[in-house]
């Protein structure tokens, strides 16, 4: 690989990197989002790509007057299943549907160990261990789980595809009148965009340091 290529696919990686980097941002205030890293992967001697992964990490919890807004205070996700596909999220904010299932901002159904939650019949809440309730009798408890890895789906409202093992998280801790907010962190990531900003620009300065010194040694070797 000549040092010109060398330099531009540089540049193609920092500006992937930086659009993750933008987007994390541009959802700050989004809930259950979950922030995405981008980082160089070296796959041959000769080929670096752009990879990105989806962090698993918490963000805080914030108050909400719903009592359908339902927090995770641990670790793990919701399941939402929609479209015959399960899904997780950290986005728990439900309503009742048509059909009396307990359902997803993304018109998804919230599952259980039973599976769809029907609460029919009464005022529906749920417990810190996660037992839902209607007219004060539980009807189900939520399906939490722990998955290995996350990755970014097509679908609105919080939903995250998983890979790999699922497991059920057996202490589980659920917080109501209360919502995930996005565990994006804005002070790294504005410094991580000032960084992949003035990489690009010393990368376009190499670039054109080094087509003057082309063109120099082109303009030496008509000379003589």
């Amino acid at each position: 690989m000549s040092t010109i290529e060398a330099v531009g696919e540089g540049i193609v990686r920092d500006m992937k990197h930086l659009e993750v980097v933008s987007q994390n941002i541009a959802n700050i205030n989004t809930p259950g989002f979950q922030s995405v890293q981008s980082f160089d992967v070296a796959i041959s001697e000769d080929k670096t790509v752009a990879t990105q992964y989806v962090t698993d990490r918490s963000g805080s919890i914030k108050s909400s007057n719903r009592g359908l807004d339902w927090a995770i205070t641990g670790s793990g996700y919701f399941v939402i299943e929609k479209g015959n596909s399960l899904y997780v999220s950290r986005y728990g904010r439900f309503h009742i549907g048509e059909d009396g299932l307990l359902t997803h901002v993304s018109g998804g159904k919230l599952i259980g160990e039973s599976g769809s939650i029907q609460v029919t019949g009464g005022a529906v809440s749920v417990t810190n261990s996660g037992d839902v309730k209607v007219a004060g009798n539980v009807v189900d408890r939520l399906q939490i789980i722990d998955v290995e890895q996350l990755k970014v789906s097509n679908q609105s409202g919080g939903l995250y595809i998983f890979n790999g093992a699922a497991a059920a998280v057996e202490n589980r801790h659920i917080k109501a009148n209360a919502i995930n907010a996005s565990n994006v962190e804005p002070a790294a990531q504005t410094t991580q965009m000032m960084n992949l900003n003035r990489h690009i620009q010393s990368l376009q300065k190499a670039a054109l340091a080094y087509d003057q010194m082309l063109n120099a040694g082109i303009n030496e070797l008509g000379r003589k």
